[in-house]
């Protein structure tokens, strides 16, 4: 197949911008709802890329709603419907930033248990369901003297040997990393809103509905393998994320 787009090498990343020039495809109908989408080896050809930049860019694609993947067929366009809305806003940042502001708390994991990977879980981690995972259930103290509940899935491989109890690094990503050998280039974040139930809100020390901010993070290694997915839920007030948005002029 002749290229038809051309990627630019620079601070923006290959499966990002692939995954820009196909999402437009597919909301602008170029790819029909219900089609079959372009094969990974079709799409290299196309773009230029490595399998593993296809495969990144169709994840972001999956996590959206926008393909669907059906073993032994194929993948296939989604697109929105009106009662799905529009497509969600995406922000980029720095990982970095993100041990930053977690080195100013405390984890403390309360439990912890083997499981297998529900599909929604085994889906948002790209993994297979029923993969074993051990689940953690923790509080993150701020210095202010607010908590938030934390759930986090980590691989049997990298969890076996995490304890229970107060960890002495707050990130129990660093201690994943550690165990893992492996360090963490990229994350998939997703932000919703929710009213506490009974039982975060006794956690939490919360009334029950009050207003959370739920943070899902999905983070993968420089190998692309799945080191951890956290959920957390903060008290509204407390986490306001700010992001710096900025034109890239060519």
């Amino acid at each position: 197949m002749a290229q038809t787009a051309k990627l630019k090498k620079g601070p923006i990343p290959l499966y990002y911008q692939l995954e820009r020039t196909l999402r437009k495809r597919i909301l602008s109908r170029k790819i029909a709802q219900g089609a079959p989408f372009p094969t990974e080896r079709r799409l290299c050809e196309e773009f230029g890329v490595s399998r593993t930049t296809v495969r990144q860019a169709l994840m972001l694609l999956e996590n959206s709603g926008l393909i669907r993947r059906e073993q032994g067929r194929g993948t296939f366009a989604i697109g929105l419907s009106e009662e799905r809305g529009k497509p969600p806003y995406e922000l980029y940042g720095y990982i970095d930033d993100l041990f930053l502001v977690g080195e100013s708390t405390r984890l403390k994991l309360v439990s912890k248990r083997l499981i297998r990977a529900p599909e929604e879980v085994a889906r948002d981690m790209v993994i297979v369901p029923g993969d074993e995972l051990y689940f953690f259930e923790g509080v993150r103290s701020f210095p202010n003297g607010q908590s938030a509940l934390f759930e986090a899935w980590v691989p049997r491989r990298y969890g076996a040997d995490i304890p229970v109890g107060e960890l002495k690094n707050p990130l129990l990503l660093g201690l994943v990393e550690t165990l893992a050998r492996e360090t963490v280039k990229r994350a998939v974040q997703v932000t919703s809103a929710a009213g506490a139930d009974k039982r975060q809100a006794s956690i939490m020390k919360i009334e029950e509905g009050h207003p959370l901010l739920v943070v899902k993070r999905i983070f993968f290694s420089m190998k692309n393998h799945v080191l951890q997915m956290a959920i957390t839920y903060f008290p509204g007030e407390l986490y306001q994320p700010m992001g710096k948005l900025e034109r890239v002029i060519s």
